[in-house]
């Protein structure tokens, strides 16, 4: 009985919406991940996988800021908490 209310609880949340904040569907920078993304970007040192989808996403957010990537992530890849 125990596990079926806890359960029915669980499933109550995710109905509800509650755990729609956790994540964004998105590849690229979306607010929620941009430092990671940002630090990723950075630390890869450069080849294909910059062409992944997230990056290639970072890399045209900061084109449509008419910004480097890494001066795009100066101004929004702040490390969650600073």
């Amino acid at each position: 009985m125990k596990r079926l209310v806890i359960g029915g609880v669980a499933a109550a949340l995710i109905a509800g919406g509650a755990g729609a904040s956790f994540a964004d569907g998105n590849p690229g920078p979306n607010g929620n991940n941009n430092w990671g993304l940002c630090n990723a970007f950075a630390h890869n040192g450069g080849g294909n996988s910059h062409n992944a989808g997230p990056f290639a996403a970072l890399q045209q957010d900061a084109q449509n800021a008419n910004q480097s990537v890494a001066d795009w992530c100066a101004a929004n890849g702040q490390k969650p908490g600073n």
